[in-house]
């Protein structure tokens, strides 16, 4: 194996990382989303008391 065929896998092997943390990123922002969009939600639904 050559240091050009170790260096592709290296390459390889950071962009999977990369795009699996990006996904994992991704996955928590839509939680929170979700999250935000039930609480905005209920307070425009809310009936005003006064």
């Amino acid at each position: 194996m050559t240091v050009e065929v170790g260096v592709q896998i290296a390459a390889v092997v950071a962009i999977l990382a990369f795009l699996w943390n990006l996904h994992r990123d991704v996955s928590d922002l839509r939680e929170r989303m979700a999250r935000l969009e039930g609480l905005m939600e209920g307070f425009i639904g809310r009936e005003s008391t006064g």
